[in-house]
């Protein structure tokens, strides 16, 4: 039996030296990830041309990896591409997209293989159906989490001096003591019991006082609805990071008024790791160009300025993930060769559904929500191919309308974008609850395709 290594095969006694070098490499990881973030530009550069010899440099040696792979190889010979043609980020293109079918497939078969079992098994979420498992070699994930201080660094955090608070399930916890280094005052960090009730957890975060706080997205709407609707006063911190969803515009600026301008969009998957970051005011993205690849695609898989946001982690040689597709759009600008992802719109599986195999894509209705000032939090329940229920709360500091005239209003204008008329019903909350997996998908869809 072969071993795969990086760049070269190890066999029989030498491939027990590798699994046990990749054992070490576990237990070293913590170490690794300093050795890594040692060499990564933590500050986004004002000349990207030198970040971008390094991305094309970093290309050229993923796609030459990539095709001693038999699953790569495949999808290469099929695209009738040679690892030669693809010199840049841009010639990506030329090769398939990735899905996340094909990649929880691929997974699941090489799972089976023995030499995996010294590696990391991350799971996603599954907040897009189904979780799927992930392979992560040690040095990878050393990597992804040196990747994750960048994102913090980039703002201006510092991670080792700084206090960080975070959900319980963000971090493997023993008992909440301090560690070794945290008794002097490096990587400091604090947990949220996001599942408590919401003035114990104000309480929580109030008597930290972290310098950078990190929940996702809906456990931070959660909590600054209840301090807006209360009168609370919450612990501002320099930084916070919602992730997990989309940060739309109306959740932007409830999060400035409740906790402050420190902002930090940070966009990527549990697949990819971080792959671009928003910081506080900005308009727009800039992607981590040493390290990833985001590309724009159209329905057709062409380089397009919107569509599908595609993702490429040049740091995963071991079992890589070429144009990885997200499941998002999003828009883009290049100028002077590097890519901006100006908007990220959301998830493209998300729409409503109709007897007739008709949909309406939530980009449709987007517009509506967007200049809705009424309410604060939405979702839609698709329940019958007929009718609909809607979960919002109230803006009612702000909105001059009652709630029995937003819902005129949005009905009207709701139903003059569907396809077909639905029967839309409301309920009024305090604040949507996630779902179990700590996420809130704007629509959930009951009907069977």
């Amino acid at each position: 039996m072969k071993v795969a290594c990086e760049n070269w095969y190890w066999s029989g006694e030498a491939g027990k030296e590798e699994v046990m070098f990749e054992k070490l490499e576990r237990k070293l990881v913590n170490v690794l990830l300093f050795f890594d973030l040692f060499k990564m530009k933590t500050k986004i550069p004002e000349d990207f041309s030198g970040v971008m010899r390094t991305q094309d440099k970093r290309v050229r040696k993923l796609v030459k990896r990539a095709y001693e792979i038999p699953f790569y190889r495949k999808r290469f010979d099929e695209a009738g591409v040679k690892p030669e043609d693809i010199r840049t980020g841009d010639d990506l293109s030329k090769l398939p997209l990735l899905t996340k079918d094909e990649l929880r497939a691929w997974m699941n078969e090489e799972a089976k293989d023995p030499k995996y079992d010294c590696w990391f098994h991350d799971t996603t979420s599954g907040s897009s159906g189904i979780p799927l498992m992930l392979l992560v070699s040690p040095k990878e994930k050393a990597y992804n989490m040196a990747n994750w201080f960048r994102v913090m660094m980039c703002a201006g955090y510092n991670p080792f001096k700084g206090k960080t608070m975070s959900r319980k399930s963000a971090h493997s916890i023993s008992g909440g003591s301090d560690t070794f280094l945290q008794h002097f005052g490096i990587l400091r960090r604090g947990f949220v019991d996001q599942y408590a009730p919401e003035p114990k957890i104000v309480k929580q975060i109030n008597a930290y006082k972290p310098d950078f706080l990190y929940m996702n997205k809906s456990e931070f709407m959660r909590i600054c609805l209840y301090c807006k609707q209360n009168h609370v006063e919450l612990e501002k911190p320099k930084f916070y990071c919602p992730t997990g969803e989309k940060i739309d515009d109306t959740a932007r600026k409830l999060f400035a008024e409740i906790l402050g301008p420190g902002i930090i969009d940070s966009y990527g998957t549990a697949e990819t790791g971080a792959a671009m970051v928003r910081l506080f005011d900005n308009k727009e993205y800039t992607v981590h160009n040493d390290s990833f690849v985001v590309n724009i695609y159209d329905e057709k898989n062409r380089p397009a300025k919107e569509g599908n946001i595609v993702v490429t982690p040049l740091y995963k040689t071991d079992l890589p993930l070429i144009n990885y597709a997200i499941g998002d759009r999003g828009t883009c600008e290049v100028r002077d060769g590097v890519r901006y992802i100006t908007s990220v719109q959301g998830r493209m599986n998300d729409f409503f559904r109709y007897e007739t195999g008709e949909v309406t894509t939530f980009f449709e209705i987007a517009p509506i929500i967007a200049h809705c000032e009424d309410i604060l939090q939405m979702r839609f329940i698709q329940e019958t191919y007929h009718k609909i229920h809607i979960q919002c709360v109230h803006n009612k500091a702000e909105s001059k309308l009652s709630k029995e005239e937003v819902e005129k209003d949005m009905t009207a204008k709701l139903n003059a974008k569907f396809k077909h008329p639905f029967e839309i019903v409301y309920e009024w909350m305090d604040s949507i609850p996630p779902d179990k997996n700590g996420k809130l998908r704007m629509i959930v869809c009951k009907v069977q395709d």
